[in-house]
């Protein structure tokens, strides 16, 4: 087996194993599950200077169209990452079979990636777009992701030794001239996943908040009181979560006296009073909209910021 052609074989196997990696995490995405494909962004963003980060957002035409570069960059990254993983696989099996076993591949391309993955965005693996709690969604997110690179490496090694490998008889010849049919042929795969997956980015980028940076109000509807459709909202997330109140609770515990515990309905049920508030971002400049008034509703008896 010649270094060329198990190059060769690697990168288009590692190329289709990657598409099929990140049409998995987009049809997760499609479930609300968190994945790399969002994560990734939120976690390196926090380690980004506010000057160098005001100033890479004001080259790239807002903060909307950072999130898509960024969103973007993690596909295009994912796939080159997956080519370049499916190469050193044919540099692996050509040098040595054994070391190409299932053992081998899992360990590299299973249980590592799971390993790296949870270390380096543990502080975002809590992220879920359909409301579950931190601890679960930790761990909806990890099974995941884990389940992504299990098609990873099923596919790269199906995808290599359908490559690599023509059986006839009893014998086997490895990279004959039907190696660029059986190319053809994993190209026609990979597109025809490529094209399932491309629907989904598009159905996700409807559904995502990547057309606006954000809801201003202003001109002649302003009132005194800003109706909830219409309040201003600037949002930092690819995807906005959907919050389940009926998974969460407000706990007060630790070096307290009275330690206790409020459903959603419970603190509905508390004495109500009326604040009117007005909430401003902080990227608001002249003549924008990001300002809005409101009547809060403030329950007495429970922590609140009023």
């Amino acid at each position: 087996m010649s270094r060329t052609k198990a190059i060769f074989a690697g990168l288009l196997a590692g190329l289709l194993a990657g598409i099929v990696m990140t049409t998995a995490m987009l049809l997760l995405a499609a479930l609300g599950v968190a994945t790399p494909l969002v994560i990734i962004g939120d976690r390196l963003s926090v380690f980004i200077p506010p000057g160098p980060f005001l100033s890479l957002m004001g080259k790239v035409g807002g903060y909307n169209h950072l999130k898509q570069l960024g969103v973007g960059s993690t596909i295009a990254g994912q796939l080159l990452v997956a080519a370049i993983g499916g190469a050193m696989l044919g540099l692996l099996a050509r040098r040595n079979r054994a070391r190409a076993s299932a053992m081998w591949t899992m360990s590299i391309f299973i249980v590592l990636p799971i390993v790296a993955f949870a270390i380096a965005l543990w502080p975002v693996l809590g992220t879920s777009y359909v409301g579950l709690p931190i601890d679960a969604a930790r761990l909806v997110t990890l099974v995941s992701f884990a389940l992504c690179v299990f098609l990873f490496e099923r596919t790269l090694v199906a995808a290599f030794q359908f490559l690599a490998t023509l059986k006839i008889g009893k014998r086997g010849y490895e990279f004959t001239p039907v190696i660029g049919r059986r190319a053809f042929v994993l190209g026609a795969i990979g597109a025809a996943v490529a094209g399932g997956g491309i629907a989904l980015a598009r159905t996700l980028y409807r559904r995502a908040t990547f057309s606006y940076d954000g809801t201003q109000y202003k001109g002649r509807i302003v009132e005194p009181i800003t109706p909830n459709e219409l309040f201003y909202c600037v949002t930092k997330n690819v995807v906005d979560p959907k919050v389940n109140v009926d998974l969460w609770h407000l706990e007060v515990n630790g070096l307290v006296q009275n330690r206790a515990t409020w459903r959603f309905q419970d603190l509905l049920g508390l004495p109500a009073r009326e604040q009117q508030t007005t909430l401003m971002c902080i990227s608001n400049g002249l003549d924008a909209g990001l300002i809005s008034n409101a009547a809060f509703q403030c329950r007495s008896g429970a922590p609140t910021w009023c």
